[in-house]
């Protein structure tokens, strides 16, 4: 079997949702989906000069909402309007939240058993042109009547309050780890530590004014305890999920490099990572996202290690009672964990924050010289998301 390496990953910034009743347009709610990932297609090209755009083979990339303006095969529109040549072929998946970490995972595995050399993975969500709460069609449904025989489907909100009360997590935990997340990132954000993954994105106001969007510009940093608990519970009748512990409805996308031993050789890449093991884990429908919590079990199984030799985690908060969660079950400490904030503050554009959070992990790797990093990620409809990487020395 031969060795597949990350050589380099990028993200957008994550732009805002579109506000309506506040007069208020999302950076990037006019630009099309497809354009946030040539975006970064062409940056891989640009920042890894010495390889020959058409020794891309193919780019393998995530979206949820695969409707209107991202409907049809992304892959393949994004190396149609990129500076890749028409030889490079394009795939899109769906596992849901937890997308772009398998189209990272197959872009791995498909280098070691031999089928390519150099691939681009990741995934997107425009969460303003294609929103997930959009109006379904109630008499075309994708669910069959068979799969409600069998399970309860309901909507996340609902089923992080059931993660509240299945794991007896306080209100005080929930909002404590809401307020972190808003810091943490400000904080990282004037630290310049997202500078290195971050692609800036031009983009066009309503008065035609330009600008350039180089920052995650979702983050409050005047988010307080005082001002959540004015929040209402939307969920559940005297329940404690709130907006402020929700991962914020945003638009971004993510984008990987990965080559084999040989095209390393060839192209004089220096391999950043590798992946030690991957794994996918399923949990029942309805409480759905706690699923992190046997797939980091397995992944540590699979490798051998410990909670206590991954020196720094990863993990989407889509729902702040998830990682809450999670970290109390398997005894991590807080203080390795979304350093530098996560989802609540930044947001989660649902096919590329796998891809983000696995650019966030390996830079903050950088900056402290660690070597084992996890990213962790629950996916809707009873699935999570699990990868360990080591970083390399370069």
């Amino acid at each position: 079997m031969r060795e597949a390496y990350l050589i380099d990953a990028v993200r957008t910034p994550r732009g805002r949702r579109s506000q309506p009743k506040h007069d208020f347009v999302g950076e990037f709610a006019n630009i099309h989906p497809a354009m946030l990932g040539v975006t970064l297609v062409d940056a891989l090209l640009e920042r890894n000069p010495s390889m020959p755009p058409e020794k891309v083979e193919d780019v393998f990339y995530s979206v949820v909402q695969a409707v209107n303006e991202q409907a049809a095969n992304m892959a393949r529109t994004i190396v149609l309007s990129s500076k890749l040549p028409v030889t490079t072929s394009g795939v899109t998946m769906n596992r849901a939240c937890s997308g772009a970490m398998q189209a990272n995972a197959f872009a791995n595995a498909s280098i070691m058993i031999g089928d390519y050399d150099i691939l681009m993975a990741g995934g997107g969500e425009h969460m303003n042109m294609c929103p997930i709460d959009g109006e379904m069609d109630f008499n075309h449904l994708p669910f069959p009547k068979e799969m409600f025989a069998q399970n309860n489907l309901v909507t996340q909100g609902v089923s992080a309050e059931m993660i509240v009360d299945k794991y007896n997590i306080s209100q005080e935990a929930i909002d404590d780890l809401s307020v972190r997340s808003h810091k943490l990132a400000h904080e990282a954000t004037q630290a310049g530590k997202f500078k290195n993954e971050i692609i800036p994105i031009p983009w066009t106001d309503r008065d035609g004014n330009e600008h350039v969007l180089d920052y995650d510009s979702n983050i409050r940093p005047d988010t307080t305890h005082e001002k959540i608990a004015k929040l209402s519970r939307p969920f559940k009748e005297n329940g404690k999920i709130h907006a402020a512990s929700s991962s914020a409805i945003v638009d971004g996308a993510s984008l990987a490099l990965w080559a084999s031993e040989e095209a390393c050789k060839e192209f004089g890449f220096k391999p950043w990572a590798k992946i030690l093991t991957s794994v996918n884990a399923g949990v029942h429908m309805d409480i759905m996202l706690d699923g992190v919590i046997p797939g980091t079990k397995l992944a540590l199984e699979r490798t051998g290690l410990t909670v206590d030799d991954i020196d720094l985690f990863e993990i989407n908060e889509a729902f702040a009672p998830v990682p809450i969660a999670w970290m109390n079950e398997l005894n991590i400490p807080i203080e390795k964990v979304n350093v530098n904030g996560g989802a609540i503050a930044m947001g989660h554009p649902l096919g590329g924050t796998g891809g983000i959070l696995m650019a966030t992990l390996l830079n903050e790797m950088d900056r402290q010289n660690m070597k084992y990093g996890m990213v962790v990620m629950c996916a809707a409809y009873g699935q999570s998301g699990t990868i360990i990487f080591e970083r390399l020395p370069r």
